[in-house]
């Protein structure tokens, strides 16, 4: 992401996203972050997504693309700058996720674009919309997602199905574990779950554990929160991510003493 001014807010802005492990670019960005008028903020609005931020951080606004993910990034900078953060979406209005958001914080991707709008639509008529998983465990099922006991009475379908409903697929996620010296196997859990909370993302959706040496200590880890262990040939964490085959997410950086983390997907 592009964070767009010179103020000593902007500046707070760029430093807090970095230590999370996202990406602050100059160029090449997919979400710009304006810091200032709304005014001003508004002149950036095209295809890519656009958050307005007060000159003072005050007040944190997502102008566009707010029901796919930009209120989770808009409300980590409020957290960044102690502000407000306004969502005018219907969804976010009633207090609910919308589909994509529901996807996001799951570890989901969808098949066809096309029936997010319908499945929306209900979600805001009916209150609620009814989730049908196959195969992935421990979802999680935010206010207005009601489980489906059959996969045809679903208005989503998770996993592999034949029925009709809106198709939601999960990526593999993968955290990468980069050690620069030994530390306990709470840290370690902790500094996992500190990953996956700086995105939004459930923490029980870890698939894989990716890293340079091979260790006892990682692979109990693993068998504990149903993971799987790779060790792959690395110079950094992103590199770790890479080699495995993933896309990274969140860039290295070290939220313990002793450990970097980063964090990627790979679409099955």
């Amino acid at each position: 992401m592009k964070v767009v001014g010179n103020s000593e807010t902007a500046e707070k802005i760029k430093e807090g996203l970095d230590a999370l492990g996202y990406y602050v670019l100059n160029r090449g960005e997919n979400l710009k972050v304006v810091v200032g008028p709304i005014s001003r903020a508004v002149k950036y609005v095209d295809s890519k997504p656009v958050i307005s931020v007060s000159e003072n951080g005050e007040y944190v606004v997502p102008l566009t693309n707010i029901e796919s993910g930009v209120s989770f990034i808009a409300s980590i900078i409020s957290d960044i700058t102690n502000g407000t953060l306004v969502l005018t979406s219907k969804t976010s209005e009633m207090g609910v996720y919308s589909v994509q958001e529901f996807s996001w914080i799951n570890g989901l991707y969808w098949t066809r674009r096309g029936m997010l709008r319908d499945v929306n639509r209900k979600l805001i008529e009916r209150g609620r919309v009814y989730v049908y998983s196959s195969g992935i465990d421990g979802l999680i099922l935010p206010e207005g997602y009601e489980k489906a006991d059959f996969p045809c009475d679903a208005d989503i379908l998770v996993g592999e199905n034949s029925c009709k409903g809106l198709t939601l697929k999960p990526y593999k996620v993968i955290v990468g574990l980069k050690f620069i010296q030994p530390i306990p196997i709470e840290v370690i859990l902790y500094s996992i779950k500190l990953t996956l909370k700086s995105i939004y993302l459930n923490e029980k959706r870890i698939d894989v554990i990716v890293t340079g040496v091979r260790n006892r200590m990682i692979e109990s880890l693993a068998k504990l929160i149903g993971a799987e262990v790779a060790v792959i040939e690395g110079d950094t964490c992103e590199s770790l991510l890479l080699n495995y085959g993933g896309k990274v997410v969140l860039k290295g950086v070290k939220r313990a003493l002793g450990l970097e983390t980063c964090l990627g997907v790979l679409k099955l």
